[in-house]
C-alpha cells in the first residue's frame, strides 16, 4: 500500500472513553457506527443495525438492555462482535468473549483486546512484525488465543483494505 491506511493510526474507544450512561438503541447505533467507521465499506451500508442487535440479544450473545437502555457493557460487547464478525461465526465470538471474560474483569478483558486489535492493526499496515502485548491478567494459552484470533481479524482488514 502507497498512502498510509486509516488502519495505521485505529484508535478503539477504552472502557473509560465509553459513555458513563445509558444509552437508547437509536443512540447506540449511531455511536457504534461511528466507532466502527473504518471497517465499513460503502457496500455494506452501516456495520451495525438496531435488527442486528435485537439478534444478538435474541441469540444470548449480548445481554437484554435493562428497560429499553444500553449500558457500557453493552456497547463494548457489541464493538467486539462487530469487529470480529467479518472473520468469525456469531458462535465463535461468544464462545471468544466468554473464555476472555471468564479469566480476567470485564473491563481489563475489552482494553486489551482494544490494545491488541490496535497492535495488530498497525503492525500490519505498516509491513512490520506483530509484537503481540502481554497480559498479566490472563494465562499464555488464553492470551495466544486473542492475539491469534485479533491477528487474523487484522490480516482480513488488511487484505480487504488492498483489494478495495
Amino acid at each position: 500500500m502507497d498512502k498510509k491506511s486509516i488502519f495505521e493510526d485505529f484508535h478503539c474507544p477504552r472502557w473509560e472513553e465509553l459513555p458513563q450512561m445509558d444509552l437508547y438503541m437509536d443512540q447506540l447505533v449511531t455511536l457504534l457506527n461511528g466507532y466502527l467507521t473504518p471497517f465499513t465499506t460503502e457496500k455494506q451500508g452501516k456495520k451495525i443495525t438496531s435488527t442486528m442487535i435485537n439478534n444478538y440479544v435474541k441469540h444470548g450473545i449480548v445481554h437484554a438492555p435493562v428497560r429499553k437502555r444500553y449500558t457500557k457493557e453493552h456497547v463494548a460487547y457489541l464493538i467486539v462482535v462487530c469487529i470480529l464478525k467479518s472473520v468469525y461465526s456469531l458462535e465463535e465470538i461468544s464462545t471468544l468473549i466468554q473464555v476472555q471474560i471468564e479469566k480476567c474483569p470485564q473491563e481489563l478483558a475489552y482494553n486489551y483486546f482494544c490494545t491488541e486489535l490496535e497492535n495488530c492493526l498497525s503492525s500490519i499496515f505498516k509491513c512490520e512484525e506483530i509484537q503481540h502485548i502481554p497480559s498479566e491478567n490472563v494465562s499464555a494459552s488464553e492470551v495466544v488465543l486473542i492475539c491469534n484470533t485479533l491477528q487474523s481479524v487484522a490480516y482480513t482488514v488488511y487484505v480487504r483494505e488492498v483489494l478495495k
